[in-house]
Formats: structure tokens, sequence, C-alpha cells
């Protein structure tokens, strides 16, 4: 099986069964709406119960930065443990939320796509490594994130403390950012990839991880010329969208009638993001299954068929008018 093999699978799932991305794109966007909801909410809740009183009001109805500053400070003092009390508890049950729905959207996606592939043994559903697998994903993104707020607070702990270059404390910071995301983006790619061997195998989730790392060893150029091509394209779209939304910006900012606009921009690159990782996900799951050859509506193109050589027999000789014989007086 040739390198590029499973890219082009990878495609071929997105353009002749176009439900599975679908239904990848209809969990993952119903989440993301009810989590915006929620977010908008909260905030709007959060607002409304602030109190302002007519001082507060003629302070910033003055547009003077001290006193504007002064009463925002009476406005939101006191208000800090509520907000954190609220804010946590939204964030901890939108990971709820998130883990069960991403659990069961990404079985009943696999399942699908292994069926497509030409999978046939049924290992029935396995949801409990799948619940852990999105519990592990969900607190490796919670790590990170306390990592880079670790590395702001130590970088700028040792610029305070030694005097050290504000070009040096600005490197440390980098480097311990990037660091920080490798190591999240090679976790969380793991803990995505081991879905397939859950569904596909049953495995439980120690053993599915184990399985991934098995499948890059021995597919090693597979899985990194379907990460690498899937990749480039991802980075192409979001360099896309990033120059689109720079120059959108600044007219929405001005116009408020362009903000359509830069929320179709956002929503486009969205959509590519999401058929890209099915397609790179589908591309996984083949080289997961070892099979040397393509299931049969993938490998078929639809081509017409070609008479055989010479025509001998697509023309029958025994026709008056098509033989090439001349017919007895």
């Amino acid at each position: 099986m040739s390198p590029l093999s499973s890219t082009a699978v990878g495609f071929r799932v997105l353009m002749r069964r176009p439900l599975i991305p679908l239904a990848e794109i209809a969990w993952r966007w119903t989440f993301a709406a009810a989590a915006w909801v929620l977010v908008i909410a909260f905030a709007l809740e959060y607002f409304a119960s602030l109190p302002v009183n007519t001082m507060d009001q003629l302070l910033l109805y003055t547009g003077q930065p001290v006193l504007m500053a002064q009463a925002m400070r009476r406005i939101f003092s006191g208000s800090s443990l509520r907000l954190a009390e609220a804010g946590t508890l939204l964030a901890l049950s939108l990971g709820v939320a998130w883990i069960v729905l991403a659990s069961l959207g990404r079985m009943a996606v696999m399942r699908s796509m292994l069926e497509h592939l030409g999978w046939t043994e049924n290992s029935g559903h396995p949801m409990r490594p799948l619940f852990f697998l999105n519990f592990l994903r969900a607190a490796v993104l919670l790590a990170a994130k306390v990592a880079a707020i670790g590395a702001v607070l130590i970088a700028s702990s040792l610029w305070a403390s030694t005097h050290m270059a504000l070009v040096n404390a600005g490197r440390l910071f980098a480097i311990t950012w990037f660091l920080v995301w490798l190591a999240w983006a090679g976790l969380n790619w793991a803990l995505s990839v081991a879905a397939i061997f859950v569904a596909k195998e049953g495995k439980d989730s120690l053993a599915a991880i184990a399985a991934v790392v098995r499948l890059f060893l021995s597919r090693t150029a597979g899985m990194v010329s379907a990460s690498a091509v899937f990749g480039v394209i991802h980075l192409a779209s979001f360099g896309f969208t990033l120059g689109m939304l720079l120059v959108l910006l600044p007219i929405a900012i001005a116009h408020p009638l362009a903000w359509p606009l830069v929320i179709a921009v956002v929503l486009g690159y969205s959509l590519v993001a999401d058929l890209l990782y099915t397609a790179r996900l589908a591309a996984y799951s083949h080289l997961a299954m070892a099979q040397e050859t393509l299931p049969l509506w993938m490998s078929d193109r639809g081509a017409p068929r070609m008479d055989p050589a010479g025509g001998s027999a697509s023309v029958d000789k025994s026709e008056l008018i098509l033989g090439d014989l001349p017919s007895p007086a």
C-alpha cells in the first residue's frame, strides 16, 4: 500500500460519503452553538447583576479616564468571587457536555466510517473507553492552559527579579509556550486517533493508545504523509482566513453591516477545518485496517466500460446490417 493511498482515501470519503462529514459537523456545531448561547447568557446575566447607581453613571458620562476608572472599580468591586464561581460552574458544565456529546458523536461517525471502509466485525458499543479518552483530552487541554498561564508568570517573575533583558524574557516565554503547545498537540492527537481502535476492536483506553503508537511505528510513512497533506491544507486555509479577517475587521468596525461577512468567513474556515479533520481520520482508519485494496465503492470511479480490443465482441457478425461480410445474393 503506497503512503499516498491513505490520503486519497480521506478525500474520497468526503466526496463519496458526504453524510459522514456532515454527521461530524452536526455534533461539533451543535455543541459550539449551545456553548456560545450559554456564554452570552452568562455574560448578560453577570453584567445585569452589577449595581450601578446615579453617581457611577455621572462618572461614566464625564468621559474622563480617571473618573471612569473610579466608577468601574466601584461597579465591579465585590463581584469577583461571584464571577469566579459562576464561570467555574459554566466551564465544568460545558466540559461534561462536551465529553458526552463527543463520545456519542465519535462512536457514530467512526462506526459508519469503518463500515464503509470494509469493516465487518461487531465489537458492540464500547462507550466507557471513549468517555475516558475524551475526559483525558479535556484534562490535557486544561493542563495546557494552566501551563501557559504559568509560563507568563514565570517569565514576568524572572524579568522582575533578575532584571534580565526584555528580549530574553520574551524568548523564554515563547519557548515555554511552544513546548506546552507541542506537548498538548501530541497528546491530543494520540487520544483522538485512539478512538479508531475503540470503535474497531473494542479496546480499552490504554490499549487503544498503545495501538496508536504501534500503528505509527508500523505505518510511519502513511501516517506522516496524511498528517502533512491535511496539515498543510489546514494551515493554508487558516492563513487565508486570517488575511481576510485583517481586511474585513476594520471595515466591520466602521460599518457594522459588514459583520455578517466576518461571521461567514469564520464559519467557512470552521467548515473546512472539520472536513479536513474527518478526512484525516478516514485516512488513519484505512491505515489501521491494514487493507491493501480499497472497497468497491471507493475503487470504482464510475467510468464507462470499454469494449474489448478489436471490437470483435461488440459487433455481431451474423447481422445483415452490422456484419462486415456481403450477404449472399
